[in-house]
C-alpha cells in the first residue's frame, strides 16, 4: 500500500488545500499514486508554458530509476525508427511533420514508465500566490524581479507537492528544470535550489530525505538524454494550456473531469490530450487548476482534474522502441547514486 502524504501544517494556507485534494483523490482511487519505493532515486523533470491566454501551466514528471532506464532505451530506438535524429521534441516544435508523426509513439513510450505526470494550471488573473508574502519576511528578495520570483516560488511549491505525492523514505531527489527565466543566471539558480530544497524538506519534516540535487536542461551533452525527458512535461504543459484556454473561450468551466475533445484544439494538442486520457497506462496523469472567482487577492480555488478519454485502451505498442527497450534498457548517466 502506497503511503499517501499530505501537508499537516494548518498555516500552509491554500497549498495545504491542494495537498488535501490530491490525498483525497489518492484515497478514493488507490491506483492514482504509483509505488516507486524500490528506486533509490526519484527523478523530477519540469517545464512550464509561456503563452498568453487564460491559464499558465506548470508540469512535472516524476519517475524512478527503472522507468528512466527504460525510456532512455526506448527513445533512442524511436529516434532511429522515425528518422528524427537530434531534432528536439517540444510542443512549439511540432510544426515539423516528422516530429508530429513520431509524437504518438513518443508519448506511448513515455506512458509505459511507472510514475506521475502532474500539471498545475493557474488563472492569469491570479497575479501573486507567493511573492508578496515572501517579500514581507525576506526583504533581500526585492533584488529579484517580482514576476519571475512569483514563477520561481510557484515551481518550487508545486514541484515539492508533486515530490511529496510519490516520495519514499531515504530516496535521493534529482530535479531537472527547463531553462526558464527562473534559472536565467547563477543568482536565480542558487535561489531556486535553496527555496525548492527547503520547501521539499518543510513539506516532509518527518521523512528521511537523502541528497537533493538540481540540474538544468541545458547541461544536455547533445545526446538529448535529458532533453527527451524534459520534452514530456513540455508537451503536456503546452497542450493543457491550449485545452483549458479553449474551454474558457467556450464558456465551459473546468471541473473535476475535463471531457476530451469538447474544445476545438490543434491536431498536436488533440494527440497529446488523447494520450493524457489513457488511464490504464503505468504513467498516471492528473492536474490541479486554480480559478479566480472574485476581486480579492485570495479569491481563487483549486480543483483536481483529469481528462476523460472515451476510448479506454492500454498504451499501444506503436513502434519497435517499446519492444526493444523492454529487453535492452539503456542506463541513464545522471543518477546521483552512480557518483557516490
Amino acid at each position: 500500500m502506497v503511503k499517501i502524504r499530505r501537508i499537516q501544517n494548518e498555516s500552509a494556507g491554500f497549498i495545504k488545500d491542494v495537498s488535501d485534494i490530491i490525498a483525497t483523490e489518492g484515497w478514493k482511487n488507490p491506483s492514482l499514486i504509483p509505488n516507486l519505493s524500490k528506486d533509490k532515486t526519484l527523478f523530477v523533470f519540469s517545464d512550464y508554458s509561456q503563452v498568453v491566454g487564460k491559464y499558465k501551466t506548470y508540469s512535472f514528471l516524476l519517475i524512478g530509476r527503472s522507468g528512466a532506464d527504460y525510456f532512455n532505451g526506448a527513445r533512442k530506438i524511436l529516434r532511429n525508427d522515425f528518422n528524427i535524429g537530434n531534432r528536439r521534441m517540444s510542443y512549439k516544435g511540432l510544426g515539423d511533420k516528422r516530429k508530429l508523426r513520431a509524437l504518438p509513439a513518443f508519448l506511448s513510450c513515455a506512458g509505459s514508465m511507472d510514475g506521475i505526470l502532474v500539471t498545475f494550471a493557474v488563472d492569469t488573473q491570479i497575479k501573486y500566490m507567493f511573492a508578496e508574502q515572501f517579500l514581507e519576511v525576506w526583504t533581500e528578495l526585492s533584488a529579484f524581479k517580482k514576476n519571475i520570483l512569483e514563477d520561481l516560488l510557484r515551481v518550487a511549491h508545486f514541484g515539492a507537492q508533486a515530490v511529496m505525492t510519490v516520495f519514499s523514505d531515504s530516496q535521493n531527489i534529482v530535479w531537472f528544470t527547463d531553462c526558464d527565466a527562473i534559472v536565467a543566471n547563477e543568482k536565480y539558480q542558487h535561489l531556486f535550489g535553496k527555496i525548492a530544497e527547503a520547501t521539499i524538506r518543510q513539506f516532509m519534516p518527518q521523512e528521511k530525505i537523502n541528497r537533493i540535487v538540481f540540474g538544468l536542461s541545458e547541461i544536455d551533452d547533445g545526446s538529448l538524454e535529458i532533453e527527451d525527458f524534459i520534452a514530456i512535461p513540455d508537451l503536456v504543459a503546452g497542450a493543457l494550456c491550449e485545452t483549458l484556454d479553449e474551454l474558457n473561450l467556450s464558456n465551459l468551466r473546468v471541473t473535476s473531469k475535463v471531457v476530451l475533445k469538447r474544445p476545438n484544439v490543434k491536431k498536436k494538442t488533440d494527440i497529446i490530450c488523447e494520450w493524457i486520457g489513457k488511464t490504464v497506462c503505468p504513467l498516471r496523469k492528473f492536474g490541479v487548476v486554480f480559478d479566480k472567482f472574485g476581486t480579492q487577492q485570495w479569491d481563487f480555488r483549486p480543483t483536481f482534474f483529469t481528462i476523460q478519454n472515451p476510448t479506454i485502451s492500454s498504451c499501444e505498442v506503436t513502434c519497435s522502441a517499446q519492444k526493444g527497450a523492454s529487453f535492452v534498457s539503456d542506463p541513464i548517466r545522471f543518477d546521483i547514486e552512480d557518483y557516490l
